[in-house]
């Protein structure tokens, strides 16, 4: 019982590194809350054929307003980035403590955690919107919009739906050409790394990260995180796993013997190999062997499912493949 109670926990608490991604500091702080669950993929209207200030949220609610929005709290980082990508941070009034980019979050008000928002912080705001991610406690949702206040609830799967929620919160705020903009950039990034796939000779094994103690955690099958590792031209050894964030075991990573792996979590670059060697039967695995590893200069690029996918993209397919970014003479 007690092995299965701190398994449980360690989930939850590789789901908090998930959703907040890596601070500055390097130690994450863990949330065990009741949260937002994931709703099954929505039929309804494209943004692109919505009137002004609208948007389909993951929950399937549409939300109107009556006019662009001056007072957003965001309540997740992911979300606060894509604010920041619309260039509309001034109208950011609060954000959560998990909230470390851009640089300009450190003078916005904080409403607490994201798994513990202070209602009467955020009320006190008056915000004209409220932008919810998954890990954000329902019951915060539920007395938020018994206030009145409209909530855009957003739980992007994958990169696809990453794009889409730029354009919808775009859309919603007001900025629909400027996330026409952000998302045109972004697709031209896999667009050139599609081509470039059909290049491709091997295909490298690819471990991804987000959890350096056993068990291991990672991307599984049908994640942006999964999605990254594609696109980028590698293969994702737990891509086959019907998880979102699987647990693997040593044995399982041992057997899979990555080409390539990816630590997406806070470690000094010099102390990553060192580290990796001191796990048993790692000294064999072949990126460990061929020290082809790579620490992020922003680990959390890999683990928020916002707009700097595509520098996690071009970090990781520069990585996988050098030569695709070699300059002929």
């Amino acid at each position: 019982m007690k092995s299965y109670l701190k398994r449980f926990l360690i989930f939850f608490f590789v789901l908090a590194l998930f959703l907040t991604g890596c601070r500055e500091t390097g130690t994450p702080s863990p949330s065990v809350s009741p949260s937002v669950s994931a709703s099954p993929t929505s039929t309804a209207t494209p943004s692109s054929s919505l009137p002004p200030f609208s948007a389909v949220d993951f929950w399937g609610n549409t939300i109107q307003l009556p006019q662009k929005p001056e007072r957003i709290v965001s309540l997740g980082p992911s979300a606060t980035e894509i604010i920041a990508s619309l260039g509309a941070m001034d109208r950011l009034v609060g954000v959560t403590t998990a909230d470390d980019y851009p640089k300009e979050v450190e003078n916005i008000e904080k409403v607490g955690g994201m798994d513990n928002p202070s209602l009467e912080k955020i009320l006190s705001l008056e915000p004209d919107l409220v932008l919810a991610v998954f890990g954000n406690p329902m019951t915060l949702i539920e007395n938020l919009k018994s206030q009145k206040i409209p909530v855009f609830g957003l739980n992007p799967q994958t990169v696809e739906e990453v794009l889409q929620d730029i354009n919808k919160v775009g859309n919603l705020i007001g900025e629909k050409e400027k996330a026409q903009e952000v998302v045109s950039d972004i697709q031209k990034t896999i667009d050139f790394l599609k081509v470039k796939r059909t290049e491709m000779s091997t295909i490298p094994k690819v471990y991804l990260e987000t959890w350096p103690q056993e068990p291991y955690y990672t991307f599984g099958s049908g994640t942006f995180g999964d999605d990254l590792i594609t696109l980028a031209g590698g293969e994702n050894i737990a891509s086959s796993i019907d998880e979102p964030y699987p647990a693997l075991s040593n044995d399982y990573i041992l057997f899979e013997n990555p080409d390539c792996i990816v630590l997406a979590y806070m470690v000094q670059d010099q102390d990553a190999l060192k580290s990796l060697e001191s796990r048993k039967g790692w000294q064999n695995i072949s990126a460990v062997l061929d020290n082809r590893i790579l620490v992020p200069q922003d680990p959390n690029v890999y683990l928020r499912p916002g707009p700097r996918i595509k520098d996690a993209l071009l970090e990781l397919a520069q990585f996988l493949h050098p030569e695709w970014f070699q300059v002929s003479p």
